[in-house]
């Protein structure tokens, strides 16, 4: 119910995409909803540069993340036979990742495979979902008992890549056109 109302609220999602967890045989489309208020530049502090699972349906970023994972996607396509998943296991665990081939940083791609696994959690937990969340989620990923939330998130999503057509146009308008195929992408057959 929270999935339809926020779709119902937020109008036109920036993009839908195929996520899942580890264990999950079957891929979702959740969609990513964008809003300037998310964006690095804004001036709403619990809101500049975050990322947000709210259901195990829907996501909410900023612009300017949505458009960095747009133009990631371009460059290295995701797909559901070869999904983004967090390198190492870890957003900001250098060891981790560098162990495991990774960017010292992580991509946006990465970060979005993670709000995945957030919508595991979502599915799992069901109502208890936000709740622990906004608990859970002040401690970020780490090495000790509390950070099991976040550092979950990490070891489990996966990012099946943006479905075909489902681009926002002032999304896919931004992307400067030397970047992008001559045409949005299509809608599924």
């Amino acid at each position: 119910m929270l999935s339809w109302l926020f779709r119902k609220l937020s109008g036109r999602p920036a993009f839908r995409i195929h996520g899942r967890g580890n264990g999950e045989s079957n891929w979702r489309e959740i969609d990513v909803f964008a809003a300037a208020r998310r964006d690095q530049t804004s001036r709403l502090p619990f809101f500049r540069g975050t990322c947000i699972t709210w259901t195990g349906r829907v996501i909410a970023v900023g612009w300017d993340f949505a458009e960095s994972v747009l133009r990631e996607q371009i460059a290295t396509p995701a797909s559901r036979e070869h999904p983004v998943k967090v390198g190492g296991g870890r957003l900001r665990d250098r060891r981790r990742r560098s162990a495991a081939q990774a960017p010292s940083f992580p991509l946006a791609s990465e970060i979005l495979a993670h709000e995945c696994g957030h919508t595991r959690q979502a599915r799992r937990f069901g109502p208890l979902y936000l709740p622990i969340g906004a608990l859970f989620t002040w401690w970020r990923e780490g090495r000790h008992w509390w950070n099991w939330f976040e550092n979950q998130a990490s070891e489990i999503g996966q990012f099946g890549g943006i479905i075909s057509g489902s681009v926002h146009p002032d999304l896919w308008a931004a992307v400067r056109p030397d970047d992008r195929p001559d045409d949005p992408p299509s809608k599924p057959a």
